[in-house]
């Protein structure tokens, strides 16, 4: 099937002249080269959101933390089980 296709391709390509698909490959070279770098700015902005959102839990954690041994420091069983929690993370 392969082989058929190329076959096909072949023969379509026989009945365009050269400098048209030059062209078109120029084309499809720039629209790669233009999805590439978009891809690449795509990444960037991906792991600046990853970072941000780390940076965002982590304080969050860090106040629902110190919240809660607030509400609970005369529990010292609360108190442990808090701070085992609090350094698996």
């Amino acid at each position: 099937q392969y082989q058929e296709e190329i076959q096909e391709l072949n023969e379509v390509a026989r009945h365009r002249p050269r400098s048209t698909l030059v062209m078109g490959i120029q084309q499809e070279n720039r629209q790669i080269r233009e999805l590439q770098q978009e891809n690449k700015e795509l990444r960037t902005s991906l792991e600046e959101h990853q970072s941000a959102l780390e940076l965002i839990m982590s304080k969050y954690r860090e106040q629902m933390f110190r919240l809660l041994m607030a509400s609970k420091k005369d529990d010292p069983s609360i108190i442990m089980k808090l701070k085992e929690q609090h350094s698996k993370v």
